[in-house]
């Protein structure tokens, strides 16, 4: 593993990490790696946990993670906050659901989002995602990647997985991401 400081070997996986469930002698993975691009994660992010759902990045030829959330308590058109389960990987300045998250504060769970006007309503359980949802999916991530000390860490996206345990993935996923995921990833039907 490549790092700024020089060549060395991270060894070890977090312990309590949620990673996605899928029927393993049937998946297939894309051919190489993917470049991750970290820029829009938070720089305390350091587990891309298996499952979480990747994007091609047209502009530099890199993957990267599509940021979800799932809708805590609804907000009217217009809103100014937004609350939604905690999530490690939404940030001050990203755009999710169309509206531009200004500051975060989480408290038992739920985050509570200042974020620019919401332009529509979002019910109670939705999940919304940044626009990179709308891009090309290229899948799930395939295992478990350390982002520490690796300014382009390497990841290898699912081409083809079954029976996906939804409840398993690290992060929320809608309808447009599974649309994106294509026929060639099946969810299993509870």
């Amino acid at each position: 593993m490549a790092s700024k400081n020089g060549m060395f070997m991270h060894k070890g996986k977090p312990a309590s990490i949620k990673e996605g469930l899928w029927w393993e002698e049937h998946c297939i993975r894309r051919q190489g790696g993917y470049d991750l691009d970290i820029s829009n994660l938070p720089a305390s992010f350091r587990w891309l946990p298996k499952g979480a759902v990747l994007a091609f990045n047209t502009e530099n030829g890199m993957a990267m993670v599509v940021k979800t959330a799932k809708v805590y308590e609804a907000a009217e058109a217009g809103a100014t906050t937004l609350k939604i389960e905690a999530n490690d990987l939404i940030a001050v300045g990203d755009v999710i659901g169309g509206a531009t998250i200004s500051a975060i504060s989480t408290e038992d769970g739920v985050s509570t989002l200042t974020v620019s006007t919401l332009e529509a309503a979002v019910e109670q359980g939705a999940v919304i995602a940044d626009a990179n949802a709308k891009g090309i999916i290229l899948g799930l991530a395939y295992e478990t990647t350390d982002l520490q000390d690796n300014d382009y860490p390497q990841v290898t996206p699912t081409l083809q997985a079954f029976e996906i345990e939804e409840n398993t993935l690290p992060y929320p996923v809608n309808d447009d991401i599974k649309a994106g995921l294509g026929a060639l990833h099946q969810f299993k039907i509870k």
